[in-house]
């Protein structure tokens, strides 16, 4: 343990810096209040997270130039903690990479880079190394699946053999014949039925309960928590950082959206701050 804190401690450390400077709750329940583009602009020149990539470039005033700038913003967050690596965690860091070239939370990649990925792990040394790996890019290519799954089947009325095709050809902790029978399952009840006797539900490794409102990101924060907790000096951390700055990023990018269509202010919180009331 010892040996992993002082292996982990700059890369922890830098992490940490970032992550304080998230924006809170309260930032975006100010942002929400804003009446055009050009105050959310100047609101994002102040925070320590986001003036320093405008490099005092006053040229940005539009969404579109702001937009890129918060983008670019998690691929210079990235730069900096691959210099805090060792050659392990630069090759976990290059192996997440892919992702951050997206705008959406949700990764926009190619089938063939989650196959590559799974099959890659087994090549890094140290078990816990292969171990937090396994469980982010597994929990992910999971309910990938289940999501594609699901949305398949509600709404485009989409057969198995159409479905297996979008599909990752990867299970980590759902079972061969649980993935198959949600392949199969005919209706949206039945598939739910199926999901909610698997390890994601059921057990000590429990993420989530079925009565929640099940959503990918609610997963995958549960996750993060808790291999964050159970692996403090690893990749948990700083892969977990990487997650809730996509989120940020998505939550900004909504809210430009709905400022420059001049939404009202409470219906952007209800998209972009979870347990907001009407």
């Amino acid at each position: 343990m010892a040996g992993e804190l002082l292996q982990y401690s700059g890369l922890i450390t830098k992490t940490r810096a970032m992550r304080s400077r998230l924006l809170k709750r309260e930032d975006f329940e100010r942002i929400t209040e804003f009446l055009t583009v050009e105050e959310t602009i100047a609101f994002l020149r102040e925070q320590e997270s986001y003036g320093r990539i405008y490099g005092g470039r006053e040229e940005i005033r539009h969404r579109g130039q702001v937009e890129e700038l918060i983008h670019n913003s998690i691929l210079e967050d990235y730069r900096k903690l691959y210099l805090f690596g060792n050659s392990q965690q630069r090759k976990a860091l290059e192996l997440y990479q892919a992702q951050l070239q997206y705008g959406d939370s949700v990764p926009n990649v190619e089938i063939s880079y989650f196959v590559n990925a799974w099959k890659q792990i087994d090549k890094f040394s140290g078990s816990q190394m292969k171990k937090v790996l396994r469980e982010v890019f597994g929990t992910q290519i999971d309910w990938l699946n289940i999501m594609w799954m699901y949305r398949g089947k509600q709404f485009f009325h989409q057969r198995p053999e159409e479905l297996e095709q979008m599909l990752i050809p990867v299970q980590y902790k759902l079972k061969k014949r649980e993935w198959k029978k949600l392949l199969e399952a005919e209706q949206g009840e039945e598939f739910c039925r199926i999901l909610a006797d698997t390890v994601y539900f059921k057990g000590k490794d429990a993420l989530v309960r079925m009565q929640d409102e099940v959503s990918f990101h609610q997963v995958m924060e549960k996750m993060y928590q808790r291999i964050c907790r159970k692996y403090p000096a690893s990749m948990a951390p700083v892969f977990c950082y990487f997650y809730e700055k996509e989120q940020e990023i998505e939550h900004l990018t909504t809210a430009l959206e709905g400022i420059r269509y001049q939404v009202p202010a409470r219906d952007i919180r209800q998209l972009i701050l979870p347990g907001t009331g009407a």
